[in-house]
């Protein structure tokens, strides 16, 4: 992969959400809650483990929401992961061109202990893979269905892969062939804070991480460097309507060591943070809807895929399945267009053991 050493100064402004986003939450929340069997009960509300899916930003190891109530002692919580984004992104300025056509599934798997009353650990274990995919074909269809914009989407070959950037002439990401392989691991310490800011509060805790760069930058899958990241993450309890629920709230911060994934325009510190909230609709169903957002990981672009804000919105919700066992199911929007994949499908096993 070639690398460009030069850099101009250039910053983008994020682009408000397009005026037909209402409608496609609308018409997201619909299906989703047609996908919730009845019969069971809803487990407790909690963080969808969801993150930018991008294929610049997902190399970075973004910490993903994650829940302040800390895993007892002798107690094992596992979560696994699976998404699916389709992307397709096309864009060219005199200087820079950008193509994103492929689909992207990311497998989590998390696992968390006690350490003692005050303390837990957890470790996340992502394995990345990248080809064409299938979904091209249901999103358009999907969008003639409610009229939403292809955006150029059916005009070009369904379920290829391509992930390609240049600058100036000179190509700074090209992938081309599917690749997958393990992603950039992560281990989390939770350290719960006995503060009680307020009569509704719940838990509220610091965790602190360490990305390690078990991922290949040549495949997309990591970007050879660690970064650390702490955040401060809470919950209190909410009433919708006269329905119990749960908000949770986390900010926090990254600091980074030059990948190998467009270094010379890689930031060294990136803000995230997030907010989400869950209402239990009926003893069968918990509806939910989080809100993730964080600062830019690169400069020097003209290309909000590149440089810029993002925020994701998610719709779903969780089901129990069995006693200490729980399904999240949810499909993720781009509130800044382009910053964030268009969608994302999300689907969340949790345990206790």
């Amino acid at each position: 992969m070639r690398r460009i050493t030069a850099s101009i100064a250039g910053r983008t402004i994020p682009r408000a959400c397009p005026s037909n986003l209402p409608s496609k939450i609308t018409a997201t929340i619909l299906v989703v809650i047609t996908l919730f069997p009845t019969g069971l009960l809803a487990d407790e509300i909690h963080p969808f483990n969801l993150t930018n899916t991008s294929p610049v930003i997902l190399v970075q190891g973004l910490p993903t929401a994650r829940d302040p109530r800390l895993a007892a002692p002798g107690d094992i919580k596992t979560n696994l992961v699976f998404e699916i984004t389709s992307h397709y992104r096309s864009r060219q300025t005199s200087r820079e061109s950008l193509l994103f056509d492929g689909e992207t599934l990311r497998t989590t798997l998390s696992m968390k202990t006690g350490l003692t009353e005050d303390m837990d650990f957890e470790i996340q274990l992502p394995y990345v893979s990248h080809g064409g995919g299938f979904l091209d074909s249901f999103i358009i269809d999907w969008h003639r269905l409610f009229g939403f914009p292809q955006n150029r989407r059916d005009q070009v070959p369904v379920n290829q892969l391509q992930y390609t950037y240049q600058k100036d002439g000179v190509t700074l990401l090209n992938l081309q062939q599917p690749a997958h392989g393990l992603g950039d691991a992560q281990a989390i310490l939770g350290i719960k804070l006995n503060r009680q800011l307020s009569s509704r509060q719940n838990n509220l805790a610091v965790k602190a991480a360490i990305k390690f760069p078990s991922g290949s930058s040549t495949k997309l899958t990591g970007n050879g460097a660690y970064a650390v990241s702490a955040w401060l993450t809470g919950d209190f309890k909410t009433d919708w309507f006269g329905r119990r629920g749960l908000t949770y709230i986390n900010l926090g911060a990254m600091w980074l060591q030059q990948g190998d994934v467009l270094p010379t325009q890689q930031r060294s510190r990136v803000w995230f943070g997030g907010i989400g909230s869950g209402v239990t609709v009926s003893e069968h169903i918990v509806l939910q809807a989080q809100l993730d957002i964080h600062s830019q990981f690169y400069r020097d672009s003209g290309l909000v895929e590149i440089d810029s804000y993002a925020a994701q919105l998610t719709v779903g919700g969780n089901i129990k399945l069995s006693e200490g066992w729980n399904l999240d199911i949810g499909v993720a929007e781009d509130l800044i267009v382009h910053a964030s994949p268009d969608v994302v499908f999300h689907l969340g096993l949790n345990g206790r053991f």
